[in-house]
């Protein structure tokens, strides 16, 4: 078992000192605070987003997916909800140099039966070229 050296002079750099219950309890009960701050703005945010007022979208507006230009109506496929991801895609750009939590998100949904099945169709939407069956790019 490894022990850690009390004295910061001798402490690896980045590692927190060492100290009794007390203050560790004393500091953890400080950032709890701050903790819990952060996450009533953060609710608080949500709720703001979520009463953003909402602006008409013309549905005969065309995406390009895979085969071709279709209305953006269509992503619906007859469902009464759609989810619509957002991809940062960078024409002309190697997949190493596009947005990182973009592309693991993609790589993550890449199958939208759970949503499907509960009425709610699924796209990518992007300003590059289609990249996929569930892709369009407008």
């Amino acid at each position: 078992m490894t022990t850690t050296p009390s004295d910061p002079t001798t402490a690896p750099p980045g590692r927190p000192p060492v100290v009794d219950l007390a203050t560790w309890q004393a500091a953890r009960d400080e950032l709890l605070i701050r903790e819990k701050a952060h996450t009533r703005e953060g609710d608080a945010l949500a709720a703001a987003r979520r009463r953003l007022p909402m602006v008409e979208f013309d549905g005969t507006v065309e995406v390009v997916g895979p085969d071709g230009p279709v209305p953006f109506l269509h992503l619906f496929q007859g469902r009464d909800e759609l989810v619509v991801y957002k991809h940062m895609w960078h024409d002309g750009t190697p997949h190493q140099g596009q947005c990182e939590g973009c592309t693991t998100t993609a790589w993550h949904l890449r199958d939208a039966v759970y949503l499907n099945a509960r009425g709610v169709s699924f796209a990518i939407l992007t300003t590059g070229r289609s990249t996929g069956p569930s892709a369009c790019s407008t």
